[in-house]
């Protein structure tokens, strides 16, 4: 690793500046696993952003009160901000960019990018944009220090869906297993151009071998990612 470390996810997962990562879940406990990744950026001084659904953001703020004191003092200064997202591909562009911008102009030590990948459907958001949204994420977020978490609760998503938010997130969390690197990463400037069966297509040879059970689709990507990690 070049880049330092951005912070350690319940102090046992590193989690490098500049990183774009993918947290696989399932059911209502993991919703709010990470919230100690904003807590704690609120603490440094860091812009943090969480876009979820707005029914989520009441019970984001619950467990923020307990982990970084009034987090309606960090709404107030605009440290924290929580967005349910944006109809279409220019606003939420336009909101990504102004997140950027104010950091910069405030001059945060850093930038917090929390969501829940079950945004889109309450809003209308085309789920092709959004994966292609996150295809472009990959480089946004090397133009600042910052670092982005998003998050997909498996009993909610399709396996076609599961497939591309795999394809455009470069590292991966599974359950307490990062696998950096994953070998199923498309970069912005291969995923954009290719059709939805070209880019889902490796994943999908992988499903059929594994019996086409997403648990051991997982299981195979959290083995690969042990490997690497102890090579």
């Amino acid at each position: 690793m070049t880049a330092p470390i951005f912070t350690q996810l319940e102090d046992r997962i590193p989690l490098v500046c500049h990183e774009h990562v993918a947290v696989l879940y399932r059911g209502a406990p993991g919703v709010y696993r990470f919230s100690s990744f904003l807590a704690e950026g609120l603490l440094r001084g860091d812009l943090c952003h969480y876009l979820a659904p707005r029914a989520l953001h009441e019970g984001m703020l619950a467990r923020l009160r307990g982990q970084a004191d009034d987090p309606q003092r960090y709404l107030r200064s605009g440290a924290l901000r929580l967005c349910e997202g944006p109809r279409d591909v220019p606003a939420l562009v336009e909101v990504t960019q102004q997140l950027f911008v104010e950091a910069e102009r405030v001059r945060a030590p850093a930038v917090r990018w929390l969501e829940e990948g079950i945004w889109p459907e309450p809003v209308g958001f085309p789920m092709p944009d959004f994966f292609e949204f996150h295809a472009l994420l990959n480089y946004q977020v090397k133009h600042y220090a910052s670092a982005a978490l998003c998050q997909y609760d498996l009993d909610q998503f399709e396996p076609r869906y599961l497939f591309s938010a795999i394809a455009v997130h470069r590292h991966l969390i599974l359950g307490d297993t990062l696998v950096r690197d994953s070998p199923f990463y498309i970069p912005a400037e291969k995923f954009i151009p290719l059709s939805p069966q070209d880019r889902e297509r490796d994943l999908v040879s992988l499903y059929r071998e594994v019996g086409l059970s997403v648990d051991r689709l997982l299981e195979a990507l959290a083995a690969y990612g042990r490997l690497h990690s102890a090579t």
